[in-house]
């Protein structure tokens, strides 16, 4: 048995029988499809820690964009009494007692 060698010996057997489609060929259902597929490749192969660490990123960027009564609103769509607790959070000083002695040094 005698086997030729690849012509292309820069590609496998598998590009060469793909052809490359240029985005300006695909029809907008095409490309949106298109990336929805990456979309779920590249979520599939994320594990909960960097799933956690993206969305946090892309949630505190969102929320970086908005003005103050943007976030308000949207802190209040999310639970009406939140707000107010938040703004608790980060207005009282929160005083911790490692030594467990009641605050006393």
């Amino acid at each position: 048995m005698n086997i030729s060698p690849n012509p292309k010996p820069h590609t496998n057997s598998e590009m060469d029988s793909k052809t490359i489609i240029k985005k300006s060929e695909l029809n907008v259902a095409q490309w949106e499809t298109l990336k929805e597929q990456f979309v779920e490749l590249i979520v599939d192969g994320m594990d909960y820690k960097s799933m956690e660490q993206y969305v946090t990123e892309q949630l505190t960027n969102y929320y970086d964009g908005l003005s103050y009564p943007e976030l308000k609103e949207d802190i209040d769509n999310f639970d009406e009494e939140l707000y107010n607790e938040l703004v608790d959070n980060v207005t009282n000083e929160t005083v911790i007692d490692n030594n467990n002695t009641g605050g006393k040094y």
